[in-house]
């Protein structure tokens, strides 16, 4: 009767197996690890692949040069600086706009609506613009904040033609026109003699906050609301309060200014510096 054989080397085969056992399920592992991170990259992708795109440059310019910047969407603010230079820097999200800044003899042209007509998906353009102090700035958007700060040309025109908030201060200007749909106006400024003002809102406040001594002819008209506060400008001038307060009409000192605001339906309150 013949012997029944035994397995020669029964420990090596037995370490074999379970290395054969261990590599399968580490590679199992790995496999699920891989699927993992591809799963991830797909969800992340579009926060690291897809960031913003910047745009950078800076023109030369004379002390008294014109900047006009017609937006689509996105926040604009512009600084005044004592450099005859004007500095763009623009972080484009994705899809990202197409622009191209066109320099020519008075000043420097920016027209992100006619560069992206006919293409509905685009992005936010939030541009950062430095400019010469003496600068005459003309803004628009459709649709995000505008803040213009120490610019101290012939004209600040800033307009959002649906929903943003816009921040003037540090203004001397002999023409201001700021108007919105929807958002708050705020306006810090030095009223020039013989300058005119004009601040525009349907929905939102408007805060004016102006130099005690200036002197200006003023109409406010709120309608809807009837929330006129003249603050300490009320004992300083002389006034016609109209329609139950829907209209405030006078002026104050030399009525040298031509200040005109009207909101449909937030309040218009003055503040005097």
């Amino acid at each position: 009767m013949k012997k029944p054989q035994l397995i020669p080397h029964m420990p090596a085969v037995c370490d074999h197996v379970v290395r054969r056992r261990r590599s399968a399920r580490a590679r199992r592992v790995v496999a699920s690890c891989a699927a993992a991170l591809l799963l991830f990259s797909l969800v992340t992708t579009p926060a690291d692949v897809f960031a913003q795109h910047k745009f950078s440059k800076t023109y030369p310019a004379r002390r008294n040069v014109r900047l006009q910047l017609n937006n689509r969407s996105g926040e604009i603010d512009v600084v005044g600086w004592g450099r005859d230079e004007i500095k763009i820097t623009a972080d484009m999200e994705a899809p990202s706009a197409r622009f191209t800044p066109v320099l020519k003899e008075d000043g420097l042209w920016i027209d992100v609506m006619n560069d992206t007509r006919g293409k509905e998906d685009v992005g936010d353009v939030n541009f950062r613009i430095q400019v010469p102090y003496g600068s005459t700035v003309d803004l628009e958007t459709k649709r995000g904040n505008i803040t213009v700060h120490n610019v101290q040309g012939a004209m600040v025109r800033a307009v959002v033609t649906t929903e943003g908030d816009i921040n003037l201060t540090g203004i001397r200007a002999s023409r201001v026109m700021a108007s919105n749909i929807s958002g708050n106006i705020f306006f810090d400024a030095d009223l020039m003699r013989g300058g005119m003002y004009e601040l525009r809102s349907t929905q939102g406040d408007i805060n004016l906050r102006i130099n005690a001594g200036s002197g200006f002819s003023l109409t406010a008209t709120a309608p809807r609301t009837r929330n006129i506060n003249l603050g300490e400008f009320a004992g300083k001038g002389s006034w016609d309060f109209q329609s139950n307060n829907r209209r405030v009409t006078g002026k104050v000192g030399d009525g040298s200014a031509t200040l005109n605001t009207t909101n449909q339906r937030g309040s218009i309150v003055f503040v005097s510096r």
